[in-house]
């Protein structure tokens, strides 16, 4: 078996947003039609949910198409996840299965959800895949989603095996954690290995306040040199809190790479 399936689950995992929207819009959609008991001018108008809701004020953190050098960034396409719920054969494994899951638990008031991929011009990016979902949750969840994570890694060191939510096998032989970035409020990091394929998983997760930055990777090129791309946490970052403040962001910390041997 090649790396495939292990950037199926990089590249699937969050992605039931469909297109980066997610359940909290779809809900408002629905809101909007007879379903919801509105008249049908009512449901012509655009609801307001989607207006001033906590997806819509996170559209305005997403990242532009080449805002990080060496990277493509682009808005999840509809239909590139999967559906249902993950599983583990480990309870205490599951919250890690979740994250790489298409149905985050518990479920994030709302998020957008990007894909990125190396460029071509730098060497060191090719082959790189990956994911960012940004998701905003109910007081005190956003911290209590990465502190379950980080228990999760702790207790799944030997690995474990999760279930996709469309029925798929994955086998996990090792959950390392390891040097998180110096931002946000928090953050942790975790380097997945694949029992049988070579490329592993990464996971970066940057909580600032009760928004959550999960980045997810994995490589098409040198397995051994996967990592996520420091300036593409921090240029992340660095939007969140300007949405928070109401500010526009700068440019100011690049970052460092987090998931390599080295880090």
């Amino acid at each position: 078996m090649t790396a495939a399936v292990s950037v199926a689950v990089v590249l699937g995992l969050t992605l039931g947003c469909g297109g980066g929207r997610t359940d909290h819009e779809a809900d408002g959609k629905s809101a909007s039609g007879s379903a919801g008991g509105r008249a049908p001018e009512e449901a012509a108008g655009p609801p307001k949910a989607e207006e001033d809701g906590p997806t819509a004020r996170l559209r305005r953190a997403e990242l532009e198409k080449t805002e990080v050098a060496g990277l493509v960034i682009e808005e999840a396409p509809p239909g590139t996840a999967g559906r249902g719920t993950p599983g583990s054969d480990l309870p205490e494994c599951l919250p890690l299965a979740n994250a790489l899951g298409s149905e985050p638990d518990p479920k994030p008031l709302g998020s957008v959800v990007s894909t990125f991929a190396g460029a071509g011009e730098d060497d060191d990016l090719e082959g790189l895949l990956g994911t960012i979902r940004v998701a905003e949750y109910r007081p005190g969840g956003a911290a209590a989603t990465l502190g379950r994570l980080r228990s999760a890694a702790a207790a799944c060191t030997g690995g474990f095996r999760m279930r996709t939510g469309e029925g798929e096998s994955q086998v996990f032989d090792a959950v390392e954690t390891v040097a998180a970035p110096k931002l946000g409020d928090e953050a942790a990091a975790f380097r997945l290995s694949n029992a049988v394929e070579e490329a592993p998983s990464l996971i970066t997760v940057v909580r600032t306040g009760d928004v959550l930055s999960m980045f997810f990777a994995t490589s098409l090129g040198d397995p051994e040199r996967v990592r996520i791309p420091g300036q593409l946490v921090a240029a992340q970052v660095r939007k969140v809190v300007a949405v928070q403040r109401g500010e526009a962001g700068s440019d100011e910390d690049e970052g460092e790479d987090v998931g390599t041997e080295e880090g």
